[in-house]
């Protein structure tokens, strides 16, 4: 179970620490946008949907990693009064009756949109460059595989806490 808890850890950090130098090159492209567009009054045609395809894969493809570093925004006012094993026990029911359902079917939903993506060869119609969306589209159920994937693991994780008063590994 350890090793199994360290190799999820591994692949969402691994991925997210990846998917996180894709900030460099959105950047870059929105500066040289705004340098051609506003400098030399030669605005680019690709510059807008390089950026959403950068930012969409960023967000999706570091999501895991966010739930690993325990960044998510949590409302804990009455979670951290509780003592260690009933905060897993409410943690492993709130992963079983909301995160589980959700990611799920966003899941399935996912990958039957990419796979229709792909059947269609989609290009964006967002400007004028149309470029190829269903490969930034397969980012979406990976991403969610991951997120889901990290899921398991910190569901584990609250289990323990609820049956042993620590986490697995701890």
């Amino acid at each position: 179970m350890h090793l199994f808890l360290k190799s999820v850890d591994k692949v969402s950090e691994v991925a997210g620490k990846f998917f996180a130098w894709l900030i460099i090159f959105l950047v870059a492209g929105l500066m040289y946008e705004v340098i051609a567009r506003y400098a030399f009054n030669a605005p680019t045609i690709w510059a807008y949907d390089i950026t959403y395809m950068i930012y969409g894969a960023h967000f999706m493809m570091g999501a895991a990693y966010l739930l690993y570093a325990k960044g998510y925004v949590r409302i804990d006012v009455f979670h951290r009064l509780l003592p260690p094993r009933w905060q897993g026990g409410v943690d492993a029911c709130l992963f079983l009756v909301l995160f589980f359902p959700v990611m799920v079917v966003l899941l399935v939903r996912g990958i039957d949109y990419v796979a229709f993506s792909w059947s269609l060869k989609e290009t964006s119609t967002a400007g004028a460059w149309s470029p190829p969306l269903y490969p930034l589209k397969t980012v979406l159920p990976i991403g969610i595989f991951l997120l889901m994937l990290q899921g398991v693991a910190e569901f584990i994780r609250s289990l323990g806490m609820a049956i042993r008063g620590k986490e697995y590994g701890a």
